[in-house]
Formats: C-alpha cells, sequence, structure tokens
C-alpha cells in the first residue's frame, strides 16, 4: 500500500503547485471571504502537518518551530500578508516535507503502522499510526487542496 499512497502524495504536490503557480506573493493571503482559509495558510499547514508525520517517525523535520502556532488546526488565516512566510518560503517547506515522507516511507517497519497515534487528540479519531499517515497524505491534503481551487474561483480565476 505504500506505493499508491506515495503515488497519490506526488499528485497532491503536483496539484498544489498548479492551484498557486499563477498566484502573486502579494496576494497569497487573499480572503475574499472572513476567515476563508487562503493559499499561505493552507500551504504553512499542509507543510506543518507533513512535518508531524515526520516527528513521529523519527525523521528531520523541515518547518521553522514558530510555524506551528501560525498553522495549526485551531489557527484563525488572517488577511494580512506580512503574518506569512513568502510564497516561494512555503512551497519549498511543503516540496521539502513531501520529499522527507516519500523518502522516509519505505523504510519505515510494516509492523509500526499498527502502533498508537503518537498524540491523543488525535488518536481519539485517528488511532493509528497507519491511519493518521493514510487520512493526511490522501484526504487531509486533497480537503485542504479542494478549499484553494474553491478560494481561486470566488476570486474569479480559472480552475485548474
Amino acid at each position: 500500500m505504500i506505493s499508491p499512497l506515495l503515488h497519490t502524495w506526488n499528485l497532491n504536490l503536483g496539484y498544489a503547485k498548479r492551484l498557486v503557480a499563477d498566484i502573486p506573493d502579494d496576494q497569497m493571503a487573499a480572503q475574499p471571504a472572513a476567515g476563508m482559509n487562503h493559499a499561505a495558510w493552507v500551504f504553512g499547514h499542509l507543510a506543518c502537518t507533513a512535518d508531524m508525520l515526520l516527528a513521529m517517525i523519527g525523521e528531520k523535520t523541515v518547518c521553522p518551530p514558530e510555524w506551528a502556532a501560525l498553522f495549526d488546526w485551531n489557527s484563525t488565516p488572517t488577511s494580512d500578508r506580512h503574518a506569512y512566510p513568502a510564497k516561494a518560503v512555503l512551497l519549498e517547506a511543503l516540496e521539502n516535507a513531501h520529499a522527507g515522507i516519500a523518502a522516509a516511507l519505505p523504510g519505515v517497519p510494516e509492523s509500526r503502522w499498527t502502533e498508537p497515534t503518537p498524540t491523543e487528540e488525535i488518536r481519539k479519531f485517528l488511532p493509528t499510526l497507519g491511519d493518521c499517515f493514510v487520512f493526511v497524505m490522501a484526504a487531509h491534503e486533497n480537503m485542504h487542496l479542494g478549499q484553494l481551487s474553491a478560494w481561486r474561483r470566488v476570486q474569479g480565476m480559472g480552475r485548474v
């Protein structure tokens, strides 16, 4: 199952890059509706979530520690563009986190996938490490990329 999961992971990254390819840096935090998840927040959130997976399997993380509060699931996106890293920095973090997972995942022993998810709050709905990885790599990331697709359309941009 690792190979199909990594294939989806790679497809997600390609889609993410296409979603913001034509977005200027100064528009990455545009909020056409109050509180709407925008590109800067989504990219940071996805990179930090991938970092969480890297940490769960003992791999080196890529996001700066100060990003945790800015991009965690309880954070509220703001339209203040200066509150977020540059588009290139966010994209690089997402690419590096994806690459780290892709490189590490094949070496994770199958027996680890039945271990409890280390974070208690997450373990309530994703009880095992396997549940957590599959959800984050396939469902969670796609959900947020769908939000970016809607974000584009609300602003009159074409579909990707």
